[in-house]
């Protein structure tokens, strides 16, 4: 049993995909903090998720999680922010997890056929609503009244950020969606998968 674990942890940490958590991760960071907008306290337009998604396809429900977790706590440092807010990742945690779940579990997929561009489209809407308007809604309006001087009831806060959301986060997720199934279909078939089959 301790045999099996210790290899399951060998080949789920292996130098190669390491290698690609690395590179998801720069990616992350430099999406969210050198291009990212911020267009108010609480309303920042990035495309932040797209190494996300790809690291949750590709490397799996635990590895995506990860990617997002080591991204925005090394982002926050390079940043130079003063204070790191755990609960912001969550939603980018939950949206990595979630695309790894759903294509290791839901779509029971290897994601390297031109058919399965619309289960991609599909899993990062769905995940990216989920974490825009549910998760990140909630952690970044607290984040607000905490850090950034916001006043108010909290819920009135939420619904204001709502509304700003509503506004540009859709073109966001429609944007960032294509832009993950374009990278997939492009790279998943003559690189990545020749990586993680060498890594199994």
């Amino acid at each position: 049993m301790k045999r099996t674990l210790k290899d399951s942890l060998k080949n789920t940490f292996s130098t190669r995909n390491l290698t690609m958590m690395a590179a998801l991760i720069a990616i992350q960071i430099v999406l969210s903090r050198v291009t990212a907008i911020q267009v108010a306290a609480d309303l920042r337009l990035s495309f932040e998720t797209i190494p996300l998604a790809l690291a949750g396809m590709w490397l799996g429900p635990l590895l995506g999680a990860l990617v997002a977790f080591l991204a925005d706590i090394i982002g926050t440092i390079l940043s130079g922010y003063g204070v790191w807010f755990p609960p912001l990742v969550l939603g980018p945690m939950f949206f990595a997890w979630f695309c790894g779940i759903c294509t290791k579990y839901v779509c029971k997929s290897s994601l390297a056929e031109t058919k399965d561009t619309w289960k991609v489209l599909l899993i990062t809407v769905v995940g990216g609503i989920i974490n825009t308007y549910g998760i990140g809604l909630l952690a970044s309006t607290w984040y607000s009244m905490l850090f950034a001087g916001k006043e108010g009831a909290f819920w009135a806060l939420v619904y204001a950020n709502l509304l700003q959301r509503l506004v540009s986060k859709p073109l966001t997720i429609i944007v960032s969606s294509l832009a993950v199934s374009l990278v997939n279909r492009a790279a998943y078939k003559p690189v990545v998968r020749q990586i993680l089959q060498r890594a199994a």
